[in-house]
């Protein structure tokens, strides 16, 4: 692909916004095309892609805004979606990584004040939990027990009420192109072969079937190639090396014979950096995150396979952790990986999607008069803040673990930088897992206090303070392990809980429409 600057007149970014182009045809550019083309109806829309494009198809993983992006936001019904996409539910992560034990992060609150087991102790869950991480609310004992939701009274499943999906990428892009027909969505299949900008940004899309497509909002959805925002409008890159090392994953899988069916992200610690497992109906989709600068690709295969017998074949994917300065520039949005990327240690890609476009399609309901700098600075500015947040908790996931020490995590542990969540960090090592003074600084963060404290409870990071906890209390807090413990044994495993959901027996997800 070519860029030309070009001497003709573009659409003015300040202008009415009447024409929308969006470039890629992958989960970003499916989910903002049906998110605008319901929110956004009078305006022209046209999603420019090529079938010759493949797609990723690893497992994804998604975050518990999911549900209500998709089947709220979207409109897409929830038993539609199970029956043609199979996702499978996730309840949290499992963190096999920085302690002798597993631990989880669960969407439902564990050690913040939201889980309402604290009112029942002197002080906060996270104290009881220094020996085992798991077993502080139901959700993770449903994790431990290898069940997805408990019984009701008549004995039918009863969903925690958060929870996200895997997804298999295929299958769920598939859907979303089938649905974006039915939204009546203009699609172009077509590459393009240059991109003609001027000053005031990309004037026109000149495609290899020798269209020339313009539009006055140009999304770039073009993933980590960043066709728009990188490439044409040469966006500076912002590395984010200094705190997320991993720049490699060697992705494989294999297919499903009589292995438990997990309800969660398994996140597994490696020599040079990490191993997800994400659980699907057939296939059991693994791969490794690592760093080139501490092992070969070679190297990391054999690793990969050491620990994953089973693995058929493999493929490189390769990356730069980090975002671009600016996410709206002159007429071009990115959103997805044309904006920026971070390895997917807390799966928060079509979170991402989800959140930007959201927002996105909220501004531009507000540009009656046109697109004005306090709607890209606003944007960006919530952008900037998310990919900041997520760096540095990302970084925090590594920098406590003390349980290996190769060279990689030797570094994680010495060189690597945690921005603002050093303070956090410091701050447990002091008051331990009480954070009620954090409170108001953490109700902005995307991760909160629960994400913070499920990260250190569970690598059982040391600290100073240490409140007394009588034997009274250890038995009750005993007592309420065992009887979470019993409720999930009793529980209803994957496959019977997703033939019900498939087959209409369950009602699921009937969400009010709601922006996530």
């Amino acid at each position: 692909m070519k860029i030309s600057d070009s001497t003709q007149p573009a659409p003015s970014p300040t202008g009415p916004l009447r024409n929308i182009v969006i470039l890629g045809g992958g989960s970003a550019g499916l989910l903002t095309a049906i998110g605008i083309s319901k929110h956004l109806p009078d305006a022209r829309l046209q999603v420019v892609r090529s079938s010759k494009m493949g797609v990723i198809g690893v497992g994804e993983g998604t975050i518990a805004t999911i549900g209500r992006f998709l089947h709220g936001y979207l409109q897409i019904d929830p038993v539609d979606f199970h029956q043609q996409v199979h996702p499978s539910i996730k309840l949290g992560i499992q963190f096999d990584w920085g302690s002798e034990l597993p631990y989880h992060y669960s969407f439902s609150p564990q050690f913040s004040a939201a889980n309402r087991i604290h009112q029942n102790f002197p002080a906060p869950v996270g104290f009881y939990c220094q020996e085992d991480a798991r077993f502080a609310n139901l959700a993770s004992c449903l994790m431990t027990q290898g069940k997805v939701a408990s019984r009701g009274p008549d004995g039918s499943p009863v969903l925690p009420p958060r929870f996200a999906y895997h997804l298999e990428n295929k299958r769920f892009v598939n859907f979303l192109e089938s649905f974006s027909d039915t939204c009546g969505i203009e699609k172009l299949d077509a590459l393009v072969e240059r991109v003609e900008v001027d000053p005031l940004g990309v004037q026109a899309l000149v495609l290899d079937n020798g269209q020339s497509v313009t539009a006055d909002l140009f999304i770039d959805c073009s993933g980590f190639r960043s066709e728009l925002l990188g490439k044409a409008l040469q966006e500076p890159f912002v590395s984010f090396k200094e705190a997320l090392f991993c720049d490699r994953a060697v992705v494989g899988g294999w297919t499903r014979s009589d292995e438990t069916y997990y309800a969660f992200t398994r996140a597994e610690a490696m020599e040079s950096g990490w191993c997800w497992q994400i659980e699907h109906d057939t296939i059991i989709n693994r791969g490794y995150v690592y760093s080139s600068d501490f092992i070969s690709d070679q190297d990391a295969e054999t690793e990969f396979r050491e620990k994953n017998p089973r693995v058929t074949d493999t493929r490189i994917i390769q990356f730069n952790s980090g975002v671009y300065r600016r996410s709206w520039v002159k007429n071009v949005v990115a959103i997805g990986n044309s904006a920026g990327f971070v390895e997917p240690l807390e799966a928060t890609a079509i979170g991402f999607i989800s959140s930007a476009s959201d927002q996105l399609i909220s501004l531009l309901q507000s540009c009656a008069e046109g697109v004005t700098d306090i709607h890209r600075d606003l944007f960006n500015r919530q952008q900037e803040t998310n990919w900041n947040q997520t760096r540095d908790f990302l970084a925090l996931h590594y920098q406590p673990n003390q349980q290996n020490h190769s060279p990689f995590w030797q570094a994680c542990r010495h060189d690597l930088q945690l921005g603002d969540a050093q303070e956090i960090l410091d701050f447990y090592q002091v008051a331990g897992p009480d954070f009620r003074a954090l409170d108001g600084r953490l109700r902005s963060n995307i991760f909160g206090a629960e994400g913070y404290l499920s990260i250190l409870v569970g690598q059982n990071v040391p600290y100073r303070r240490q409140p007394v906890v009588s034997e009274n209390v250890t038995r009750r807090w005993n007592d309420v392990r065992k009887r979470l413990s019993s409720m999930a044994d009793e529980g209803v495993d994957m496959a019977d809980y997703l033939e019900q959901v498939r087959s209409g027996k369950l009602p699921f997800m009937r969400a009010p429409q709601a922006s996530p």
